[in-house]
């Protein structure tokens, strides 16, 4: 699964202008989510279709739903939200479907079905698999403008003209109407699609803002969730996008790891003075350097400032298998070689334009609505304390939040969740975004739920590392007898410490 903020927004100040997509609104304007307003039982009908990554026939299907919820549903007020499902593969099987919720806020759900084929599998055996690209992603009105025209690893960053590259990319979208593409009317949209499908209940795995979106499931449809299952957590009451802390903490681990392992050690002695040494010289000015395009392949002077070079770092620790060439990238950028960082920029930013990357228009209009808001100055400060970024760890979303057009979310959004429906959270020890501690803030309030930390998982484990005991979980929708021996399971330790070996 690509990581994304939550599933992680790889954005440095590039490619998150050039990603935004929605409607330029007055200054201010109303949230509505009236769930009286509009109940029509719309049809949809799924058929026989193929989706990429998946050999096996799908089933696909598109739900006419309002776009504005408070207006009753015309030509005028829809949009069409798209749903693939992925079909249990024993057909005697009487298990409930589980509803999958991507990541990001900006995610498309069925743009990675076939990253969630292997994973999923198991599971599979016995439930369907719903995937609904919320509203303002994929299919269902995506919200993603087209990628920049000049390669980002020359672009000056610096020089941009944030509230010009706004305007001109909500300008495109001047027919949408924005305060419907919240985390709320997308719960309407996934309940529509329960009830259309004739589900008395569902399944739910949430992943990064997945976690989001299911913790406003629960709170708005209870009744309609059997079982959840809540990845890498993202409560209600947190305010999402302050992630200086955060990946300092997962980069004093990093560093921990790499003093403990001998040939990490003996290659970096110093990686600590390594890095405050290259971030000191990307504040007094960006490199400049001549090298071979990692992508091209042509001479090109290439332009790394601090901003994309810190975003890079942070994108990397997203993953244990990712984040072991970390030591060496920093190492050589400090030594004066920077093929390896342009290399990576490079990568990420062609991951967030493909399938699976995010609509970061979607991004930006919950981020800017229903989070940054919530912040006090005090929280800015706090997360802004740290070596790693600065505030670099938030300023990604508020400068672009200065300019973007404001809805009021409604008063009790930021609520904490309180439900018995039984609830199995996960997390991994080495998160740079969503820490174990933002999993514990959930259970203060949850009546029936579990916290499980993969002592040797980053951002979202689970799928890769726990489906069993998801499994086991959601056919007995309690914890008896279920097996977590899959949160202490060893993983080699490695790092790239040359050019030749992994060690």
């Amino acid at each position: 699964m690509e990581p994304t903020p939550l599933n992680s927004i790889r954005l440095n100040k590039l490619s998150k202008l050039f990603a935004f997509a929605c409607l330029a609104l007055s200054p201010f304007v109303t949230y509505s989510n009236d769930k009286e307003v509009q109940s029509t039982k719309t049809q949809l009908d799924l058929t026989p279709c193929f989706v990429d990554g998946i050999q096996q026939q799908a089933r696909c299907g598109l739900l006419q739903v309002p776009e504005n919820r408070a207006l009753p549903l015309s030509e005028q007020n829809a949009i069409d939200v798209n749903v693939v499902m992925l079909p249990r593969y024993k057909e005697e099987s009487k298990e409930l479907p589980l509803v999958f919720l991507a990541g990001g806020p900006g995610q498309a759900a069925t743009e990675l079905a076939g990253m969630l084929g292997w994973p999923l599998r198991e599971i599979r055996q016995q439930h369907d698999i719903i995937l609904v690209d919320q509203r303002g992603t994929g299919q269902s009105n995506g919200m993603r403008c087209p990628a920049p025209e000049e390669d980002m690893l020359t672009l000056d960053d610096d020089s941009i003209d944030m509230k010009q590259e706004v305007d001109k990319c909500l300008a495109q979208f001047s027919d949408y109407h924005l305060p419907s593409y919240n985390t709320y009317d997308f719960i309407e949209d996934l309940e529509q699609v329960r009830e259309a499908l004739g589900y008395k209940q569902v399944h739910i795995y949430g992943g990064s803002y997945g976690t989001r979106a299911g913790f406003a499931y629960l709170k708005r449809y209870p009744e309609s969730i059997k079982t959840a299952t809540l990845d890498s957590t993202a409560p209600m009451q947190l305010v999402v996008g302050l992630f200086g802390k955060t990946s300092e903490r997962a980069f004093d681990f990093l560093l921990e790891d790499c003093q403990t392992h001998d040939a990490c050690n003996t290659a970096f002695p110093e990686l600590k003075a390594d890095y405050l040494s290259l971030m000191e010289k990307l504040k007094k000015s960006p490199i400049k350097q001549v090298i071979y395009h990692p992508i091209s392949g042509d001479e090109t002077e290439v332009l790394l400032s601090e901003s994309k070079v810190v975003e890079a770092l942070r994108a990397t620790l997203y993953d244990l298998g990712s984040r072991q060439v970390l030591p060496y990238l920093i190492h050589t950028a400090n030594k004066g070689d920077v093929r390896g960082l342009a290399a990576t920029i490079a990568t990420s930013n062609a991951r967030v334009e493909g399938a699976g990357g995010m609509y970061t228009g979607l991004t930006m209009n919950i981020i800017c609505n229903e989070d940054i808001p919530r912040a006090s100055q005090q929280q800015f400060s706090n997360d802004a304390d740290n070596y790693f970024s600065g505030e670099l760890g938030h300023s990604t979303f508020t400068e672009v939040c200065r300019y973007w057009p404001k809805w009021q979310a409604p008063a009790d959004f930021a609520e904490p969740l309180k439900t018995d429906v039984p609830v199995l959270l996960f997390s991994g020890k080495y998160d740079p975004v969503t820490p174990p501690a933002y999993a514990d803030m959930a259970m203060e309030t949850l009546g029936n739920a579990k916290h499980v930390v993969i002592e040797h998982g980053s951002h979202v484990p689970s799928l890769s590392m726990c489906t069993e005991s998801i499994q086991q979980f959601m056919q007995k929708a309690n914890f008896e007898d279920v097996t977590f021996d899959c949160a202490d399971k060893p993983v080699p330790r490695m790092f790239f410490t040359d050019m030749n070996q992994l060690q």
